[in-house]
């Protein structure tokens, strides 16, 4: 009996430990800027990124999720912002059009590298549309 109970102990001690040492890793991409405007028939979206990443990213594309009033996605567009190897610290700027989505009043953005991962993002949105 006693034997089990240090068997257990040993356990849950070893799978704290291990839980502990996981800490959440930080963000790959932060967006710092992020505005969007109508102009006739298009969306105008245009801000700034920071790579956050601790290691290098294989070129970075954003993706540009509009939403309506019940933050359903009506579209997605994509941009590449380069497709060149970015360190962390780069803080690149962007600017694309969208044809405007009937209906979409805010915005979220998604980033992806060049081999389509999906990328953790910080401060992702919803943006309103202006």
């Amino acid at each position: 009996m006693r034997g089990l109970a240090f068997i257990l102990s040993v356990f849950f001690l070893c799978a704290i430990a291990a839980g502990q040492g996981k800490g959440k890793r930080p963000p790959d991409v932060t967006v710092v800027e992020a505005k969007a405007h109508r102009i006739e028939d298009k969306i105008s979206v245009d801000g700034k990124v920071k790579v956050t990443a601790e290691k290098s990213l294989r070129g970075l594309v954003l993706a540009f999720d509009f939403l309506d009033h019940d933050n359903a996605v009506l579209t997605t567009g994509k941009d590449e912002i380069s497709d060149e190897t970015m360190k962390s610290g780069e803080s690149p700027s962007f600017q694309s059009e969208i044809v405007n989505p009937p209906g979409a009043i805010k915005f979220k953005i998604r980033a992806f590298d060049s081999a389509d991962k999906e990328l953790r993002i910080a401060n992702p949105g919803p943006f309103i549309i202006e």
